[in-house]
């Protein structure tokens, strides 16, 4: 709307000026022209080409009707100056620059029919023309700039979205092969159980001991489903050790990170525990990637009730994690897996913090 409105602005003024020659001698043909190349300038954005064109053509008639230079004659260095700006290809541009600069050598020789000042009037044309001319071909290059650097931060925003899905996707897999292995646990534990039971019940209570019998059969096949999924999830020769918050320290004297523990989680179950143990995991790998030399994290465990809160906090002086990588990605993943709350930033005065609020059952 704006360049509809600025156009029609510099319609407008090609008029004034027509209107203020009103009083100079001259065939009623110069007005129609005038006007006519006026109004052409209303479609110099979309058609510049077409209208450098029409501009050119009714110059010339101008010219063979009255040869005398017409202060409406600025519409062909306007239209010039929109070839080269908004034209794809700069061939057009140097085609326009051309033109014009014939227009100026034939406006000088109509005035030197008229006054003599051939080389004056060549002068200033030819000088407000080149003028016009580098004036376009500099908005066109920081305009080619501006749409290149438009289209590189288009592209980069897609590859970073495709990454973070894919990163997403990635730390889903791992979530999904860590349940496999808790669930797997589970039902091992639940067909001991079971099997244990029906042994030391009364040879009398047959109902009973068949129901038991049932329940370590169905638990036995689900084991076994349950076992080819995580072989396909895992991939061959991934076993892995179940860990627990009982590894923090060790993980932490391994890796060389003061680490401090406030607080207790109390009693977890192998899903929650093992979320609580890959937040604070990630979060001295963020602390020793990120917080710079020498620097600390505190995690403070708070429970209350049904739910677990998580704060590791550092003392670094580091950039800190200023994007989500695939660290944070999993943690919040994870905490979203519970019906949790995550949040990650910096925190005043330097350092960076995380907190996650886990559900647990009683």
């Amino acid at each position: 709307m704006r360049a509809r409105l600025f156009d029609a602005g510099v319609t407008a003024g090609v008029l004034g000026l027509l209107y203020l020659e009103r009083g100079l001698a001259r065939p009623p043909a110069i007005a129609a022209i005038g006007i006519a190349m006026a109004l052409a300038l209303l479609f110099r954005r979309a058609y510049p080409v077409p209208v450098a064109l029409v501009v050119c053509a009714l110059g010339v008639a101008q010219l063979a009707v009255h040869p005398a230079v017409r202060m409406f004659d600025v519409v062909a260095v306007i239209a010039m100056y929109s070839v080269v700006k908004y034209q794809q290809r700069l061939f057009w541009g140097v085609l326009a620059g051309a033109g014009a600069a014939v227009g100026v050598v034939l406006a000088a020789w109509a005035e030197q029919r008229n006054t003599g000042n051939f080389g004056i009037v060549f002068t200033v044309l030819g000088a407000i023309t080149v003028a016009a001319w580098v004036t376009a071909y500099s908005v066109r290059t920081r305009r080619l700039y501006v749409e290149t650097l438009e289209e590189r931060a288009a592209t980069l925003q897609r590859e970073r979205d495709h990454l973070a899905q894919l990163t997403a996707a990635d730390e889903r897999a791992v979530i999904a092969r860590e349940l496999h292995d808790v669930i797997a646990h589970s039902l091992s534990v639940m067909i001991v159980q079971a099997d244990g039971a029906a042994y030391t019940l009364d040879p009398s209570a047959v109902q009973a001991r068949q129901a038991l019998d049932t329940i370590a059969a169905t638990g036995r096949d689900a084991l076994i489903d349950m076992r080819r999924v995580l072989a396909v999830l895992r991939g061959p020769g991934a076993e892995r050790r179940r860990v627990g918050m009982s590894d923090l320290s060790d993980l932490a004297a391994t890796s060389g990170l003061r680490l401090r523990l406030e607080g207790e989680a109390g009693p977890l179950g192998a899903a929650e525990e093992l979320t609580a143990f890959r937040i604070v995991q990630e979060s001295m790998t963020n602390t020793l990637r990120h917080a710079g030399p020498g620097a600390s994290l505190t995690v403070r465990l708070e429970r209350s009730g049904e739910l677990l809160t998580i704060t590791a906090t550092d003392d670094g002086t580091g950039a800190g994690v200023v994007s989500e990588g695939h660290g944070l990605v999993g943690m919040r993943e994870r905490v979203a897996m519970h019906g949790g709350k995550f949040a990650a930033g910096p925190v005043d005065g330097g350092g960076w913090r995380v907190r996650a609020e886990i559900p647990v059952a009683q």
